[in-house]
């Protein structure tokens, strides 16, 4: 969402890195192989991430005209996950539990049989449901090399960054005032005292009112 239409707050990138002369075939199949790969009920993991196409939840299929845009690079970051009532879990696995103390005449059930039991009542839950899907629009320019992400979550940031670097085999930075520096062409000497440059409180509150502080030289 976002990057064709509706929201404009997103999280930026630089990507680091040479494009090899044939990226464009090589980033296709790499993207194929990092396809969003849907969730089954018998799936372990709860939740999962992977590329579909920008603005097309479902599409899967991906080529050219739906990657590239002139000097662009869009896609979709799809994550499906299982959410399954807490409550409606418990009060199963419970029932179940002592249906099978019962049945197996013990005082007690085994951890083992605890968590074959859990993992099956979830299953059966599962079938009667669908994971939420939703995706978030990834846009990389790649002329500039700047990339843009719509999620401000740290966890879904960091869940990008892992999914892009091995796609790619680039390097994806936050932008920061320090990197936002460096990309405008600053000399060495320039970027050295830019190290040491401490962050300033320009204001503090205190007893619900704002007051100004003096900046530090």
């Amino acid at each position: 969402m976002g990057a064709l239409r509706g929201a404009l707050s997103f999280t930026r990138f630089f990507v680091r890195g040479e494009l090899p002369d044939d990226f464009r075939e090589r980033t296709l199949r790499a993207i194929k192989l990092r396809r969003f790969e849907p969730l089954t009920p018998e799936d372990e993991e709860s939740e999962r991430s992977g590329w579909c196409v920008i603005d097309r939840l479902f599409d899967l299929d991906f080529d050219h005209e739906k990657v590239f845009y002139n000097s662009y690079l869009n896609l979709g970051f799809r994550v499906d996950s299982w959410r399954v009532p807490a409550a409606l879990l418990k009060a199963q696995l419970a029932e179940a539990e002592e249906e099978l103390r019962v049945k197996k005449g013990l005082n007690r059930l085994g951890r083992a049989q605890k968590a074959d039991l859990k993992q099956r009542i979830t299953v059966r839950l599962r079938r009667r449901t669908l994971p939420s899907s939703r995706s978030y629009d990834v846009s990389w320019n790649l002329e500039t090399g700047v990339l843009l992400f719509w999620s401000h979550s740290k966890r879904l940031i960091e869940e990008l960054t892992v999914q892009f670097e091995k796609t790619f085999s680039l390097q994806l930075v936050p932008e920061s005032p320090f990197m936002a520096a460096v990309e405008c062409g600053l000399t060495d000497e320039q970027l050295s005292r830019l190290r040491g440059v401490e962050e300033t409180a320009f204001f503090a509150r205190s007893a619900g009112s704002s007051e100004l502080l003096t900046e530090r030289g």
